[in-house]
């Protein structure tokens, strides 16, 4: 069988000077709990027109939707797609499966259409922006990251700076495998443009040098699963993983799109620290969800 040639890989743009990042050894960093003063704002942002205004939830496919968004407009997509969990390897539902849109279709389209959403997403993110995207595997498809990364780096310009891992409990695939661990932790990979991305990491201290001290951000995350479970919907995120992520990598101000915003959780914990966001889902009952909820905020801020 004939091997085709993999594309040739130029790794100088990942390559950057180390001293330009220093910050202080590892002793002398100062520990601290990133939950504990992540700024709440409460303050309602004024809409922009990127292509779509932001503040807003939109319901439809989220490749057609993006489309709409201005070039180079959005700071930070924070965003968890459909797992593919209702089919195993052959392209077989396995039993007891959910029908998922987009999480239910032949691996080969499924593995398309993300590919499709990445292109997006190298179009509309900013120079210095980031994606932060939650994904993780089942059990009959656990090469399906690592595939799907291949893509996206033969696809885009987009390039993996940094990976987190989330310990949740209700990870998959779950215990009961005959060979397989049961698994604690979902990854979060970090995707930009350049190595020069923004991340909104705090002084913590200044030495008597004048050495500067960063707050320290961990690469393990402990945060709910969810904020309460909504009928319907069994694989959303917690506000507090959102905001870790808001707060790192964004600033006031900035614009936030989850592109698979589900219930609600990016625009909720965005709004909240005063960030601007835009919301897409293909499902109406969560955008409903979703804008009751943004509502519920609103009518809290203006008591």
């Amino acid at each position: 069988m004939k091997i085709p040639k993999r594309k040739k890989v130029d790794i100088q743009p990942l390559l950057f000077d180390l001293e330009e990042y220093t910050t202080g050894t590892t002793e002398e960093m100062i520990i601290d709990n990133v939950f504990d003063d992540v700024e709440e704002l409460f303050e309602e942002t004024n809409p922009t027109d990127v292509g779509l205004v932001t503040n807003e939830i939109y319901c439809g496919d989220t490749v057609e939707t993006m489309k709409k968004i201005d070039d180079n407009s959005i700071n930070l997509i924070l965003t968890s797609p459909p797992y593919l969990a209702s089919i195993r390897k052959d392209n077989h539902k396995y039993p007891g499966a959910k029908d998922i849109i987009k999480d239910n279709q032949p691996v080969k389209e499924y593995l398309e259409w993300l590919v499709d959403v990445f292109k997006q997403y190298e179009r509309i993110l900013s120079d210095d922006g980031v994606i932060v995207f939650n994904y993780s595997y089942t059990t009959f498809n656990p090469s399906l990251p690592y595939i799907l990364i291949n893509e996206v780096f033969e696809n885009t310009s987009l390039q993996i700076y940094d990976t987190a891992s989330w310990k949740k409990k209700n990870c998959v695939p779950l215990s009961g495998h005959p060979n397989r661990m049961t698994r604690i932790v979902e990854m979060v990979y970090i995707f930009a443009k350049t190595p020069k991305f923004k991340a909104n990491k705090k002084v913590s201290s200044i030495s008597k040098t004048g050495q500067r001290y960063f707050k320290t951000y961990y690469n393990f995350i402990e945060a709910k699963n969810n904020d309460g479970k909504v009928e319907g919907h069994e694989a959303t995120f917690s506000s507090e993983f959102a905001k870790y992520f808001i707060d790192l990598y964004s600033e006031p101000n900035d614009i936030i799109l989850d592109n698979f915003s589900g219930t609600g959780t990016t625009p909720y914990a965005s709004s909240k620290m005063g960030r601007q966001y835009i919301g897409i889902d293909l499902v109406e009952d969560y955008c409903d969800h979703a804008r009751d909820r943004m509502n519920r905020l609103y009518k809290e801020r203006n008591k």
